[in-house]
């Protein structure tokens, strides 16, 4: 393919993968509520005492509208994550050989269960991200948080989305290893540059700036870059 081909390849796919985030979106748009009182749960005992009776505030005419449609856009490209990683693998498999063009089905599994761990896991640990920022440990005795839904909401869903992302990093380093890119051996020599990396970019990606994230973000992605050494050397024997 020519570059001008592989441009036109490029806009079909953005343009197939835009579609389904959208239609996938007026889904979330019905399971906001649904979604946001999943969402509210690691926030309720700061919202308790507050005004709104444990409910999450909005302050401005427009401000409820943008936050359903943001979390809509976020249901929807949750939904259709695995449409994304087919029209992904679509993009690339023009480069690949026969026999590599076989891990079709495995690429999107494998990155849809990743994802789905990924989220959990942050789901998980939300709570304590909550406690570390705005518990009384950080604002003391006489500051008490007044959440509100835009607020909260964006840094819920950065977070679920960045460790779901971040959980993706085990299948490009196995498809690298597949395709003969890196091998085994190499990723096994470049752990402490490694290491440092996967530090710099989780300090941009976290949502947030606090410490609690960071280490834990950096310790679960640096586990599974040991475990994509071991599983690419047992796949290649």
């Amino acid at each position: 393919m020519s570059l001008v081909e592989h441009l036109e390849e490029l806009r079909t796919r953005l343009m197939w993968v835009i579609a389904s985030v959208a239609l996938a979106a007026i889904g979330g748009w019905i399971v906001f509520d649904w979604v946001v009182e999943v969402l509210r749960r690691p926030a309720l005992p700061y919202l308790q005492d507050g005004p709104a009776g444990g409910n999450l505030i909005f302050t401005g005419p427009l401000e409820a509208f943008t936050t359903r449609l943001k979390v809509a856009v976020y249901i929807g490209f949750a939904i259709s994550f695995p449409i994304v990683l087919y029209h992904f693998w679509r993009f690339i498999a023009p480069g690949l050989h026969r026999n590599e063009k076989r891990y079709a089905v495995p690429f999107v599994l494998s990155g849809m269960i990743l994802f789905t761990l990924g989220v959990g896991f942050a789901f998980y640990t939300l709570p304590q991200a909550m406690q570390f920022l705005i518990g009384p440990a950080i604002s003391g005795e006489f500051i008490r948080p007044l959440l509100t839904a835009k607020q909260y909401l964006d840094f819920a869903l950065l977070y679920l989305a960045a460790f779901g992302i971040a959980f993706e990093f085990p299948l490009v380093l196995m498809f690298l290893t597949l395709t003969r890119v890196v091998s085994s051996r190499r990723l096994g020599q470049y752990r402490r540059h490694v290491f440092v990396g996967i530090s710099v970019v989780v300090a941009f990606v976290t949502p947030s700036v606090d410490w609690y994230t960071m280490v834990v973000l950096t310790v679960v992605m640096y586990a599974m870059y040991e475990g994509s050494i071991w599983l690419s050397r047992l796949l290649r024997r």
